[in-house]
């Protein structure tokens, strides 16, 4: 399932540049429209029952208070709203990093099983060339998926891929790996 936590921080991640935009044109809305941004992310995320949600949750609240004039270097005055609003965009970067983080965390464990998933792919289509294919569905990936796991150099390696990690993770890495390979074969 990270490749399913990992899409949908991307998908809040692509949010960040119209928001920068109305920090920038110094939009009325900039920071509500943060806030709002920062619960959808929550929401997107709530079902997976990650910390990160609750890492989120603390800086919308602390965006909530900055734009209601509460700062974090002197919480009894009242600011601004350029300072405000400038104070909610320190948050959002804060969001952003945390979320690219998590992100970035996903996509190294991920680099780890591609390795791995390459490994088994060569030495399977190596005893036995992938099946030709227009298109790469979870029908074709998983007859691959079977193609490798039977073939005898593999079973160990296999046996881990299927222990560490989850059918959906194991097809969201397969389809570039495997588009590689076919790729390449056409070349030849």
């Amino acid at each position: 399932m990270k490749s399913v936590i990992r899409e949908r921080i991307l998908e809040q991640l692509s949010a960040i540049p119209a928001l920068v935009d109305a920090y920038h044109q110094k939009h009325s809305g900039f920071s509500d429209n943060c806030i709002d941004w920062l619960r959808r992310a929550e929401q997107a995320l709530a079902s997976f029952r990650l910390p990160l949600t609750s890492q989120l949750a603390g800086l919308r609240g602390a965006m909530v208070a900055a734009a209601d004039g509460l700062s974090e270097y002197d919480s009894a005055v009242k600011s601004s709203r350029k300072q405000r609003s400038a104070h909610v965009m320190l948050l959002l970067q804060q969001a952003e990093e945390v979320l690219r983080r998590h992100c970035d965390q996903i996509d190294q464990e991920f680099e780890e099983h591609k390795e791995k998933l390459s490994q088994l792919l060569a030495v399977a289509s190596a005893k036995q060339p992938l099946p030709a294919t227009n298109q790469i569905n979870q029908t074709y990936l998983n007859g691959i998926w079977q193609q490798v796991k039977h073939t005898q150099d593999n079973a160990t390696l296999a046996h881990y891929i299927t222990a560490r990690i989850n059918d959906t993770d194991r097809s969201y890495l397969l389809v570039d790996i495997v588009s590689n390979l076919l790729n390449s074969a056409q070349k030849q």
